[in-house]
């Protein structure tokens, strides 16, 4: 017996357990590493008391790294994920746990989703009355 990493292996196709990319993907999944993870772990970084500069920054290169896999992306699509995550953490409260909570994929859909909670949140002109009475 042993952990999810070692059972994920175990359930490969034997022929994609020889190809190092599927392992770790299929590996990655089954113990719920994902770029996610690693964007949550660059956030939360901090530059530890007695820690040498150049580990610290090797670290936060590689977390970088597996947040936006510059492997398997275009520049202009790790640009979309960097100013989509930038564009969420500027937003006041509110508006931030609102589109957080829609998951956008893209900076257009979260821009929509934040125009659409200040839309609902603009008080509403109570309705005109017309007077039809004559005057007379």
């Amino acid at each position: 017996a042993g952990g999810p990493a070692t059972m994920a292996y175990w359930n490969l196709d034997p022929q994609d357990a020889l190809i190092y990319r599927e392992v770790k993907k299929v590996v990655l999944d089954q113990t719920g590493i994902n770029p996610e993870t690693y964007r949550q772990r660059l956030r939360r970084a901090r530059f530890p008391t007695g820690a040498r500069p150049r580990a610290v920054a090797q670290q936060i290169k590689e977390d970088c790294w597996r947040w936006l896999e510059p492997d398997h992306k275009t520049g202009g699509q790790v640009v979309e994920e960097v100013a989509l995550e930038q564009f969420i953490r500027v937003l006041p409260p509110g508006r931030k746990e609102w589109v957080q909570r829609h998951r956008p994929k893209t900076l257009a859909e979260a821009v929509t989703l934040t125009e659409d909670y200040m839309a609902a949140e603009r008080p509403r002109a109570p309705p005109r009355r017309t007077d039809t009475a004559c005057i007379g």
